[in-house]
């Protein structure tokens, strides 16, 4: 901010050819600077150069992202597909009376599970048979989204309806129990029960009309009408109840906290990664800080591409483990069911480590094209696949296959398996740990190899350290001078490591561009500039 001087000053043209005494520069200046500042604008912006990438960057990633949130989620009935959910028959069959007057053997619970199985699969959903405890188990870990149990006495019921039509007698019941779990997913529960609404209706028509052929013709050859309610209650024999042997608790966003916890994690460590970035740079005096007007460029300390992501990387960690805590303890303030909250803690350190360390590697080797690329890795990309709100099955299938790669659909798996699975590791958190770990491996492996090959390089962080080729430098800055201002010899000479006082690739006398810069104060390397 410029200091203000008082005081007569001396007007150059003053009557006579004198300079006259209360005559102040600004008066003209102010003007002229506008006019100056509005012709570089207008120039700027007459060149396409300046103002088409940002344009193209814009629309492109948002057009992007626009067509998979949108895609994800337009029409999930067509898109399901290999929707997964076990059959129990239990059914052991029975004689069933025939219009002569005999018995046949037969299971009606094996023709109603070959009716659903062949139904379903032309709908996408993949029903599977299977004993009820793998059925149980299946649900209870998230693998199956519903379980569909025939009883032992489903055919020996709709012998007895039968029986109770002619006798007007009171019927058994017979009944189709669909097991649903709100812990695999609100909407992929909402699935499971639109299907069995349509099982229903398909086994209705399936055991009902067998059930009238057969009692009409019992009670025509015993010449005994065949009332319209008798008749009624024949066609609907079955009745599928949705039943949920494991609600969740009290707290639990009805299946959707592991969603927007998984949310937390995934942000925490990426935009974390960015705000840990733009503070280490500026007080490392790599990037000005700024506040509002207020503008400052510290002295540019003598720190290599890897002694800064190695800095960037402990403060991410301390980040991860104080920022977990805080999400328990705000979860537990409103309420959130935390039925293993140590375990959940544990995870969560690890998530916002992998992700943090791995988004700080990416903006390292990358400058600042790592933040869009991490963009549309950790957030573009994994929220229509992370499988929290539509599961994966309900998307179209290029979705399953991104999620086999991103972190966020690996990390809603876990948070899931601990809130709503009692932290079974069969549930998806022993494949969660595993691939973190893997991510957070891959992470370190990038950023450590990648500083460490432009260290030796000598392509260092100062104006001047590396120069953009002309075609680049065209590209993104116009043919503009590759830097305005260069860092003092010492500084080049602490960070190469070889004592010389130029930057790399340099040779022959300084040029003016050259010259030391002015925000340098070596006698303190806190000071502000």
């Amino acid at each position: 901010m410029g200091r203000h001087e008082t005081g007569d000053e001396v007007e150059p043209n003053g009557p006579g050819g004198r300079e006259s005494p209360g005559y102040s520069g600004a008066e003209h200046a102010a003007p002229e600077q506008d006019a100056a500042a509005g012709t570089t604008i207008a120039g700027v912006l007459r060149s396409p150069r300046f103002w088409l990438a940002p344009l193209l960057l814009v629309v492109v990633i948002m057009s992007f992202m626009a067509a998979l949130y949108m895609g994800a989620v337009a029409d999930p009935q067509r898109n399901l597909h290999d929707f997964p959910i076990a059959l129990v028959n239990e059914d052991r069959g029975g004689d069933v009376d025939n219009p002569d007057g005999g018995t046949t053997k037969q299971n009606f619970g094996d023709q109603v599970a070959a009716g659903v199985i062949s139904t379903a699969a032309e709908s996408g959903i993949a029903v599977e048979k299977v004993d009820r405890t793998t059925a149980l188990n299946r649900l209870n870990s998230g693998k199956a989204y519903g379980v569909v149990v025939i009883g032992p006495n489903f055919t020996n019921r709709a012998v007895s309806l039968g029986r109770a039509a002619v006798l007007e007698a009171k019927p058994d019941p017979m009944a189709i129990d669909v097991f649903i779990n709100r812990g695999s997913g609100t909407f992929a529960s909402a699935v499971t029960t639109t299907f069995a609404d349509q099982m229903s209706e398909q086994v209705n028509a399936q055991v009902g009309e067998r059930l009238v052929d057969t009692v009409r013709q019992s009670l025509v050859k015993a010449d005994v009408p065949f009332s319209g309610a008798a008749q009624l209650a024949l066609s609907n024999p079955v009745d599928v109840r949705i039943v949920e042997p494991t609600p969740l608790p009290d707290g639990s966003g009805n299946g959707l906290s592991a969603f927007y916890f998984t949310l937390l994690l995934i942000l925490a460590g990426f935009t974390g990664a960015m705000m840990v970035s733009v503070v280490v740079d500026g007080i490392l005096g790599q990037t000005p800080i700024e506040y509002g007007p207020f503008y400052q460029l510290r002295q540019r300390l003598a720190i290599s591409r890897w002694g800064t992501l190695a800095t960037k990387w402990t403060i991410m960690v301390l980040v991860a483990v104080i920022q977990s805590a805080l999400f328990i303890a705000v979860c537990t303030a409103v309420g959130t069911s935390l039925p293993n909250a140590f375990a959940l803690w544990l995870f969560s350190v690890l998530v916002i480590t992998a992700v943090g360390v791995s988004a700080s590697s990416m903006m390292a080797v990358f400058g600042n094209p790592g933040l869009i690329l991490n963009l549309v890795f950790f957030v573009i990309l994994g929220l229509p696949s992370s499988g929290g709100t539509v599961p994966l099955e309900a998307s179209p299938r290029l979705f399953a296959w991104i999620a086999a790669v991103e972190p966020m659909h690996l990390v809603y798996l876990g948070t899931r398996a601990i809130l709503y699975f009692d932290a079974d590791l069969d549930a998806g958190l022993g494949r969660s740990i595993i691939q973190c770990a893997i991510g957070l491996l891959v992470g370190v492996l990038l950023g450590l190899g990648g500083t460490k090959l432009y260290d030796r390089k000598g392509w260092h962080r100062f104006p001047g350290g590396m120069t953009l080729s002309p075609r680049l430098r065209r590209l993104v800055g116009g043919d503009g001078p590759a830097s305005i201002t260069t860092p003092s010899p010492a500084h080049v000479a602490a960070v190469s490591g070889s004592g010389s006082p130029r930057p790399p690739g340099t040779s022959g006398p300084p040029a003016a561009s050259e010259t030391p810069d002015v925000t340098q104060a070596p006698e303190d390397p806190g000071r502000m500039s």
